[in-house]
């Protein structure tokens, strides 16, 4: 599929001829087409404050009111919709001992009519390597037991993806057919939901969010700030939804390079990911890359308005 306006560069997309951070805008995160950047004119603002959400312990969260939120960002206007808005990360700093040489594995669980990729876990578990696992609420409601599990687990961090699995808009744009959040106040439910039932039901505060379909708008990310979760995208497109073969998975993972964050899934326990997961992972230890959960590596503070390149 060709896009007017869109080049490639080393299998990214990129907008030609448009005034946009540079950002590496790789297959969608379901397989389908690249995704597509709206030309708009982008000027450069300040950085959000951090996240300023904090966890009050014993099993909830807090959060700003839905009308605080509705007060201060229902009147702004989104000039982004896409894969990588400003104010969220697709990479992340490698300037420190520890997160040098180092990426981040993220895998995502979409919906409750999905399964468990078993396999791809015990592998995680059987060659310890950390990851972020981002959980939507419809999946981890019907696979309590397993999610459970996970939680309990040291190696994993559990992000947030939502509570209906919806594109996170302010304007009710779609993305691969799935509706997205039609306003600000649809925003809050969606992030606000899944929050606070893992906060009330398992004491978790979780600091980052996905959106289904991994696709935000630069006023929902602010929204995503102050309600105290960074939104996370990609940089590497690991399973194209989980309909990759197992030599795309391996190639797609061999991509990682240092700070590098890979998006793939662990709820389709019927696809490839897990073979090529298998196969990559021993030769990029042998690169030298060290993996990481996200809450190893982005600070609370730090800006992702200007990541690192490649």
């Amino acid at each position: 599929m060709t896009l007017a306006g869109v080049g490639t560069l080393g299998g990214l997309t990129a907008l030609i001829g448009t005034k946009v951070t540079p950002r590496w805008t790789d297959r969608s995160a379901h397989g389908i087409d690249p995704a597509w950047i709206e030309p708009a004119e982008v000027s450069v603002t300040p950085a959000p404050p951090p996240p300023t959400a904090t966890g009050t312990g014993a099993g909830t969260g807090t959060l700003p009111s839905r009308e605080e939120i509705i007060s201060q960002y229902g009147a702004r206007t989104p000039r982004y919709w896409g894969l990588h808005p400003d104010s969220s990360w697709s990479t992340f700093p490698t300037d420190t001992s520890l997160t040098r040489n180092s990426v981040c594995l993220t895998f995502d669980a979409c919906s409750d009519s999905s399964g468990y990729d078993e396999r791809l876990i015990n592998t995680l578990r059987a060659q310890r390597i950390p990851a972020t696992l981002f959980v939507n609420q419809r999946w981890a409601t019907t696979h309590r037991q397993e999610f459970e599990s996970l939680v309990a687990d040291p190696l994993f961090e559990i992000g947030n993806h939502g509570t209906k699995h919806r594109p996170l808009s302010v304007s009710g744009r779609s993305a691969y057919g799935i509706a997205g959040t039609k306003n600000v106040g649809e925003v809050y439910d969606e992030i606000a939901g899944m929050h606070t039932w893992m906060a009330t039901n398992y004491d978790l505060q979780p600091k980052f969010f996905r959106p289904g379909t991994a696709h935000a708008d630069n006023v929902a990310t602010q929204v995503s700030r102050a309600m105290g979760e960074w939104i996370v995208m990609f940089s590497v497109n690991g399973d194209s939804g989980a309909t990759a073969s197992a030599n795309q998975v391996y190639q797609q993972f061999l991509r990682l390079r240092p700070g590098g964050i890979l998006l793939a899934h662990f709820n389709r326990p019927g696809s490839e990911t897990a073979a090529g997961v298998e196969r990559a992972l021993p030769v990029l230890k042998a690169r030298g890359l060290r993996f990481r959960r996200l809450d190893e590596v982005i600070p609370a503070a730090t800006s992702p308005e200007q990541p690192p390149r490649w």
